[in-house]
């Protein structure tokens, strides 16, 4: 039977993109997200590992991270190692994933809980994790997926940092026909994403290419999606202004509130205009619109 390496983080809220950036960066094959509802600030990671990792090395790295965004070293406040059996990981990762209620037409659920979606007379998405980020329940890609039921009326549109593919898939389901585009630099992503997609029967519906933003440039879609971090948006800014057509919408997340001012500056600097900003905990998801 095969064994995984698993490493469990414990952090404060703010702290999370920094040390999820960390494992992920340090080859993790999935990361679980779990919460305490005793201890609202604080999250665990259980992140999985082929091979067992240098615990102390990843403890030096998140807390590297977590002195570039000014936190204190008491935001991590643990790190351990573990080894699951196969069977017991995969009865453990599929049980935290329930269906979840999104927006006013939206329900994601798990290709395995199928079953309690039938009645429903929801939208529904049908995600599995495997190892892309992306599967309904964290506050950034909920925020998008709220915000693309209210701005996205079909057409074109480019999903940047695809993952599961889930908000790609969502478009499509709002809006069928139209050209829906998601792209990543992982090609792991985009093999969970195809998967995903052919569970969802709109594989020939999609376009899921391993890509990079600049390669679109000057196609004007008329919505973007960038659900990633907020050291990779704003450096992204003029790029999202290249694929986007002339007061077309740009929705993006992955933003802490602290940070949600040097954001909306980077990209209102590419005469973007903020239609909405939505916090939901300690993150922002923003709408914007190219005043072109």
């Amino acid at each position: 039977m095969k064994i995984w390496h698993a490493v469990e983080v414990e952090i404060a809220r703010v702290g999370e993109t920094a040390a999820t950036t960390q494992l992920w960066a340090s080859n993790t094959t999935g990361v679980e997200i779990s919460e305490d509802k005793d201890r609202p600030d604080f999250v665990t990671l259980r992140a999985y590992f082929n091979t067992a990792p240098d615990t102390e090395k990843l403890r030096s790295k998140i807390l590297h991270n977590l002195r570039l965004i000014d936190l204190p070293e008491f935001a991590l406040r643990g790190i351990k190692s573990l080894t699951i059996a196969d069977q017991d990981w995969l009865a453990e990762w599929k049980k935290g994933y329930e269906p979840v209620i999104v927006g006013q037409r939206l329900l994601i659920c798990p290709s395995w809980k199928r079953d309690q979606a039938r009645d429903t007379d929801r939208i529904v998405v049908e995600i599995d994790p495997g190892m892309a980020f992306g599967t309904g329940t964290h506050e950034t890609t909920r925020g998008c997926l709220e915000m693309l039921e209210k701005y996205w009326q079909g057409g074109s549109l480019l999903d940047v940092g695809t993952g599961t593919g889930i908000l790609a898939i969502a478009a499509i389901k709002l809006a069928p026909g139209s050209r829906v585009v998601g792209f990543d630099v992982d090609p792991e992503a985009i093999e969970v994403a195809l998967e995903n997609a052919a569970i969802n029967g709109v594989a020939d519906d999609l376009e899921l290419e391993v890509n990079k933003l600049s390669s679109f440039h000057g196609q004007e879609f008329d919505l973007a999606l960038a659900n990633l971090t907020a050291d990779v948006i704003v450096p992204l800014a003029a790029d999202f202004a290249q694929v986007i057509r002339p007061q077309g919408a740009l929705i993006v997340s992955g933003i802490l509130r602290e940070q949600s001012d040097e954001a909306q500056s980077a990209l209102t600097s590419q005469k973007f205009v903020l239609i909405e900003s939505k916090p939901d905990g300690e993150w922002v998801t923003m709408a914007l619109r190219l005043n072109q």
